[in-house]
């Protein structure tokens, strides 16, 4: 809430005393200044108290824009209590806006009650998203509901339906959609967000830590925004138990089992937004931490059960859904090609990083997909003085701050120079064959590596966007693919990861 708002709320609370309300302002898109007599109608919604009567609850706007669902009565009396909160079975209400001379607006809020004190007096209120209305004849140049005017406000781009490039309508980041409210967990229509329902089984629940080194990698993200940020938000929504008589203890390799979970758990309304993911035990006939459904893709399965710490440390749970949630959103083995063990990929998508992290700036156990270009690798002539060659705008200092794993081992040196690849304990001056991947041979060429950051598909193979996207949505990645995005892999296993 800004502080103009605040101002407002509190000095209308220190005249009608406020308590437990959902409230929310209302404005002129093209002034800016309040609209009073504007008419908010509970469309969807349950209302408890004196004031619901028998039609639809609404409330009106004030002179300063204000209107208030208050549930204690305080705002007129106590024949005019109001608790409104979402229908059975319905995540958000949906309020509807409307006033003569403007378009009507529609509005998904699930309240989220914060306290506010006046006078020594705490009160419960819940803030909407503020509105600012449109003339009936304003310009929509984009298409996506929102007027110019509205978007010249909100500071996204009257241009683009998709302002940030998430392939989330502004639409939607700003009022929800389809009975999701996204700003109740933070949406933002100036910042690339991705949402994750995550699930679990009831002995294979993810650590809050776990989640939160994900959720961090992702908010250190070399992404540019614009509203001027960098990072993505990331919002992991720890959801559902599964119940033990739901909990198939070894899913099927053909998703026959997820869907059936999936199905039972996860709100299909939810599903335009958000990815799903299911910590569960094991899948197939391997230990494979885990599996994407595709790549990109909608759906993702964690599955520790079989390690030799059951469902994973939280290192190892936190690289295996940042991992599958990288197969989500487009990324491969390799970044943009299938070779696993690249020694020039410095990505939790290799397999050398996946559960253990990237050594950064001296730092041990650091998550990140790929933020630098390296240059291509033969396995036929290595030499550890120069260690690995940037592609601009990659520099040798960022390569600097980068540690190497060879082998399932940390190397001294930098991907930068005077890396000790073979683990000798000497740094070599003349080139000399070795073998990075763990196969038969030394002859295996590593094409040159990506900025993963830059090349993330946010569209969750078609089945995330909305209906307000129209045909003005900016592009989902900064970088072209090199390769089609079809393929599924299983993922790393700890034999694999043990393996030398």
């Amino acid at each position: 809430m800004s502080t103009f708002h605040k101002s407002l709320l509190t000095a209308s609370m220190a005249l009608v005393g406020l308590n437990g309300c959902v409230y929310g302002f209302i404005y002129d898109s093209a002034t800016g200044s309040a609209v009073e007599g504007v008419t908010v109608f509970v469309a969807s919604g349950t209302c408890s108290g004196s004031g619901c009567g028998t039609g639809t609850p609404y409330q009106t706007t004030d002179s300063s824009g204000l209107y208030v669902f208050d549930a204690y009565g305080n705002h007129n009396g106590d024949d005019h209590v109001q608790l409104v909160m979402p229908a059975s079975g319905e995540e958000a209400l949906r309020l509807v806006y409307s006033r003569a001379g403007y378009r009507s607006v529609s509005v998904y809020h699930r309240p989220k009650y914060e306290t506010m004190t006046q006078n020594g007096t705490d009160y419960q209120v819940s803030a909407v998203q503020s509105v600012y209305l449109c003339a009936l004849n304003a310009v929509d140049t984009d298409g996506d509901g929102i007027c110019d005017a509205a978007e010249n406000q909100y500071g996204t781009n009257p241009n683009n339906s998709d302002t940030d490039g998430d392939r989330i309508s502004d639409y939607a980041e700003l009022y929800g959609y389809g009975g999701v409210d996204l700003r109740y967990w933070g949406a933002n229509p100036l910042k690339k967000d991705v949402f994750v329902e995550v699930d679990y089984y009831a002995d294979r629940k993810p650590s809050q830590g776990a989640l939160d080194m994900v959720t961090a990698a992702f908010a250190n993200a070399p992404v540019s925004n614009p509203n001027g940020s960098t990072g993505i938000a990331l919002h992991l929504v720890l959801d559902s138990q599964i119940a033990a008589a739901d909990a198939i203890s070894n899913l099927d390799t053909g998703w026959v089992g997820v869907d059936s979970i999936k199905a039972k758990y996860f709100r299909p309304r939810r599903a335009p937004f958000f990815h799903y993911a299911l910590f569960a035990n094991t899948y197939g006939t391997t230990s494979s931490s885990g599996l994407s459904r595709g790549i990109p893709a909608h759906d993702l399965i964690v599955t520790l059960g079989g390690w030799s710490t059951p469902g994973g440390t939280e290192l190892q749970q936190a690289g295996t859904l940042m991992h599958e949630l990288g197969h989500n959103i487009g990324l491969r083995h390799g970044g943009n090609d299938d070779a696993n063990y690249k020694p020039n990929y410095l990505s939790v998508m290799n397999y050398e990083y996946q559960t253990v992290g990237l050594r950064i700036d001296g730092v041990d156990s650091v998550l990140d997909y790929s933020r630098v270009r390296v240059a291509s690798v033969s396995e036929t002539s290595v030499n550890e003085v120069s260690a690995f060659a940037p592609i601009a705008p990659t520099t040798e200092a960022d390569l600097a701050r980068i540690g190497v794993r060879v082998n399932g081992v940390q190397r001294a040196g930098t991907a930068s120079a005077n890396l000790d690849i073979n683990g000798s304990g000497a740094i070599q001056t003349a080139s000399y064959a070795y073998n990075f991947n763990r196969d038969s041979d030394s002859v295996d060429f590593f094409p040159a590596s990506q900025n993963d950051w830059l090349a993330l598909v946010y569209d969750g193979a078609g089945q995330i966007g909305d209906g307000w996207l129209g045909t003005t949505q900016g592009l989902s990645r900064q970088q072209p693919f090199f390769v089609v995005p079809e393929k599924t892999d299983s993922c790393l296993t700890e034999q694999m990861l043990l393996k030398r």
